[in-house]
């Protein structure tokens, strides 16, 4: 029971929209998984501001873009995935 109300506190709490899109013209390459191993992989991109590059963590949604792995902070940032619902209207012709 405990949970039931923390679940209902979060969604009450929160209307901001949380998805995220892939640009639909970036489909092809686009992956978005959970890392489910306990192995050191590292987002493919640094946080502005820092020199290292930041561990992905097990349980985190990733995406990836070839071989190369970004947390969502950071695709986001690249550009690999938007807020952006109505994205395909909004594209350059």
């Amino acid at each position: 029971m405990a949970n039931d109300h923390h679940i209902d506190e979060q969604t009450t709490s929160t209307d901001k929209d949380a998805r995220l899109y892939v640009p639909i013209n970036d489909t092809e390459n686009i992956e978005v998984s959970v890392k489910t191993s306990t192995s050191k992989e590292y987002c493919f991109s640094k946080f502005p501001g820092e020199d290292h590059f930041h561990l992905l963590m097990h349980g985190e949604i990733y995406v990836t873009n070839g071989h190369e792995m970004y947390c969502l902070d950071c695709a986001i940032r690249q550009g690999l995935l938007t807020k952006d619902r109505l994205n395909w209207q909004h594209q350059k012709k």
